[in-house]
């Protein structure tokens, strides 16, 4: 009798960090900033043209990310959508979305952060190791459920918490920051590959939409 061979299947995930947001220059996370009705069209429009493939979205619940998932299921139907905290940007404590102009008495600390965040915590912040963590865990759940091809819309910090953790990077690294952009409106692809276990590959990292 012979061994029956294990099935193998292929999905493609597309990470696409939100558009620019409006308002003073910040570090935005859990503060819900919005983009322009004409950014969120502009990458609406590239992502149909692209033909992509994604038959279901996961969506940040923070307006940035959800309106254009919205947008795309009004466009879709079919297209399965997901709201989920699980994708949330990071928390930056009290200067979570406090404009850079107005807190100059603060900019030794935004300075110590940039220089280190693992080791230097923003005032009340979601401190780098949880977040890693949080998002590691929200990724296995999902890769493990993964059935379809899927496009997740949600934030810059996400997006490298997911890339340290498929490359196995070490997340403390400041040049994982300082070095490796991920800009607005980008698209990050990592497929997946189920067959006598998952395996990943990161097919490109933050191609720009528009």
């Amino acid at each position: 009798m012979t061994e029956s061979m294990t099935e193998v299947k292929t999905y493609n995930i597309y990470l696409l960090r939100h558009g620019k947001t409006q308002g003073a220059p910040a570090l935005y996370g859990h503060t819900d900033v919005a983009v322009s009705i004409e950014t969120q069209q502009s990458i609406r429009k590239t992502l149909t043209t692209q033909n992509l493939g994604f038959t279901a979205i996961e969506t940040s619940p923070l307006k940035r990310c959800q309106a254009l998932a919205q947008q795309l299921v009004d466009d879709c139907p079919a297209l399965a959508l997901t709201v989920t905290d699980n994708w949330k940007e990071t928390h930056f404590g009290d200067l979570d979305g406090v404009p850079f102009e107005a807190a100059q008495s603060d900019w030794p600390k935004f300075e110590a952060f940039w220089r280190d965040p693992a080791i230097h915590v923003l005032p009340n912040a979601e401190p780098l190791e949880q977040f890693y963590h949080r998002i590691s865990q929200a990724w296995d759940s999902f890769t493990q459920a993964l059935d379809q091809d899927t496009l997740v819309i949600c934030h810059g910090g996400t997006i490298r918490m997911i890339l340290a953790h498929v490359l196995q990077l070490d997340y403390t690294n400041p040049l994982l920051y300082s070095t490796l952009h991920i800009d607005h409106q980008t698209l990050t692809h990592i497929q997946l590959t189920q067959a006598d276990k998952n395996y990943l590959r990161v097919r490109m990292i933050g191609q720009p939409l528009i």
